[in-house]
């Protein structure tokens, strides 16, 4: 090959790596902020294990993680992470040294965009970035004010949402009801809000019950033993149906990090003398939770309020058959007697369980639509897509 031809080649080879260069799409920066537990740290997995990483750049704040295993991209590699005081509860030390560390790393990252999660995470990211010209995505996953019956706290809880409404920020909600509660009740314009459905990936689980589980005949909620979970109604309505089913057994999945009715409900259960037919379990993996979902006979949430609960979707993948209370979150995702039941009272509860108890046929029909349900609304390819349109579009 002569020298000309050689370096018109090597010219056009340089001219091709400059092109690509030039049309190489620069990657968005977020910040999640979040208190990583339950539904929140679910939802932090999920986004950083499947967003593209050739056009997004995760950088997470929340609390340490403890013995919990770090957040990993799509390929396995570790993301950054930088701790600090988050706590769920109102502390006044803490959240003032989360707020200045957050100032600090937005200084250092220069994030296109901050994704704020949930009641903690969502207020320390908003009120850091009316120090800088970043858009914020809020998501509440379940505003605060609904987590307490206390009128004076949820008049506060609900004025500090009203004063957080920056223009700058943009509410992300998990469901229609969450959505409608940020206009109607928070006051945000619905231009505003949009919704973004949680979803889940591929669950894997085992292929034999967990060794916790003692009984084959059981029904299972999953969630801390709380004032939103109502897991006082839970026990209630098992009271009644244990004395008609004497085999079957109640398992209660995720007593964990904050679990503030924990005590109480026990004492609940052995004032019942429910102790041998009541078993509360404490934190297990993800696929250990949804290997004891699976197996179960029907799945139960006595919830007063929800964002919208990835347990409902696991049970929606796992092709079980569901009665909940009629909240936000639950009444977004199950259609009433269709791909589950939805009830208004304890004793409508009690009467639905006790019918899916007794009626394999009607059991096995609400199993096959939720698994139907899933695959319309709650796979985890069309949830990264339309996030992935969300972060695009407000960074333009």
């Amino acid at each position: 090959m002569s020298l000309i031809k050689s370096m018109a080649i090597g010219f056009l080879f340089l001219q091709i790596i400059i092109i690509i260069k030039t049309f190489q799409i620069k990657k968005i920066k977020v910040l999640h902020i979040a208190q990583a537990v339950g539904g929140v740290e679910i939802c932090l997995r999920q986004i950083s294990k499947n967003i593209d990483v050739s056009a997004f750049n995760n950088v997470i704040i929340c609390q340490h993680l403890k013995d919990k295993p770090k957040f990993l991209d799509k390929f396995g590699n570790e993301i950054k992470t930088y701790h600090t005081s988050l706590v769920r509860n109102i502390s006044p030390i803490d959240d003032i040294r989360s707020f200045f560390a957050t100032i600090f790393i937005l200084i250092k990252e220069r994030p296109a965009i901050i994704h704020a999660h949930s009641a903690k995470g969502g207020a320390i990211g908003r009120l850091a970035s009316i120090f800088f010209d970043i858009p914020v995505i809020y998501t509440p996953h379940a505003f605060s004010y609904l987590s307490t019956n206390n009128k004076f706290k949820k008049r506060a809880f609900l004025f500090l949402e009203r004063i957080l409404k920056f223009k700058n920020v943009n509410v992300l909600a998990t469901s229609k009801s969450e959505q409608d509660r940020a206009v109607n009740e928070v006051g945000y314009d619905r231009k505003q809000t949009q919704v973004l459905e949680n979803a889940i990936d591929s669950i894997k689980t085992y292929s034999n019950n967990s060794t916790k589980i003692l009984h084959e005949d059981y029904i299972s909620s999953i969630g801390r033993p709380s004032y939103q979970k109502n897991t006082k109604m839970l026990i209630d309505v098992f009271e009644v149906i244990s004395k008609k089913h004497i085999h079957l057994h109640l398992y209660i999945v995720g007593a964990g990090e904050y679990s503030p009715e924990l005590n109480k409900i026990k004492t609940q259960i052995n004032s019942k003398k429910l102790n041998d037919r009541i078993t509360i379990i404490p934190w297990v993996s993800r696929k250990e939770a949804m290997t004891i979902l699976k197996f179960s006979k029907l799945y139960v949430s006595t919830s007063i309020y929800e964002g919208m609960p990835y347990a409902v979707i696991e049970g929606l993948y796992l092709h079980k058959a569901m009665v909940l209370t009629n909240c936000d979150g639950n009444k977004d995702l199950i259609q009433d007697n269709f791909s589950g039941f939805l009830v208004k009272s304890k004793k409508e509860m009690i009467k639905k369980i006790s019918f899916l108890l007794n009626d394999d046929t009607k059991r096995k029909q609400l199993e096959a639509n939720a698994h139907k349900e899933y695959l319309k609304r709650h796979q985890i390819e069309i949830y990264i897509e339309k996030l992935t349109k969300i972060y695009n579009n407000i960074t333009k």
